[in-house]
């Protein structure tokens, strides 16, 4: 088995052992579950957590850090059409994000209430996000060859979702397309906006 291969399947593994972490943990409490009570209840042994995740919240926030790199490579794939917006591609390259999000609709929604309500998963998921930003950010640079702009876009866009998901999550019933959409446009016209 090359390096490749094995490294290919560790991740393929860490990533079903956050999905399962997560659930465990949404379905029984954050704060009142242990690590070994997750292990077991995921099936794997202690040694067997820790060698895949630092700790409890690191098993949690991994199970949201599938999207993180995504959205960047998402855009890097994505032709750029000429004349259309950067803001406007920023919003069409998160709709296959939308689509798995709503396709495990309640497991997402208890997991995203769960990440904000909890302070410990709220400040990692932030530390994750600047780094989603940044991987976004670096490909917005490419395309724009400006620094300024592409941090600002990537901070934005991400910054949208992140509202999106997070009424999404509290608002039974809601579809996250037309969420995200209203808080692209939001962002799109900040700047039309005036303070009385």
């Amino acid at each position: 088995m090359t390096n490749e291969v094995r490294d290919r399947s560790r991740e393929i593994l860490r990533a079903e052992f956050a999905d399962a972490a997560a659930t465990f943990c949404a379905e029984n409490g954050f704060d009142e579950v242990t690590v070994d009570e997750i292990a077991h209840g995921i099936g794997v042994s202690r040694a067997t957590f820790f060698r895949y995740f630092a700790s409890k919240e690191d098993a949690v926030v991994s199970a949201s850090r599938g999207s993180a790199g995504a959205y960047a490579r998402r855009v890097a794939e994505t032709p750029a059409e000429p004349g259309t917006a950067a803001w406007a591609q920023l919003r069409a390259a998160a709709e296959s994000m939308v689509a798995a999000s709503e396709a495990r609709g309640d497991v997402t929604r208890a997991r995203i209430r769960m990440i904000t309500d909890v302070p410990a998963l709220k400040g990692r998921l932030a530390w994750e996000r600047r780094s989603e930003q940044s991987a976004l950010a670096d490909v917005l640079r490419e395309r724009l060859g400006d620094d300024r702009a592409a941090r600002a876009l990537a901070a934005a866009a991400v910054s949208a979702a992140d509202l999106a998901w997070q009424e999404w999550a509290r608002t039974p019933g809601s579809r996250l397309s037309p969420l995200l959409d209203a808080y692209f446009a939001a962002f799109g016209g900040l700047a039309e906006i005036t303070l009385d």
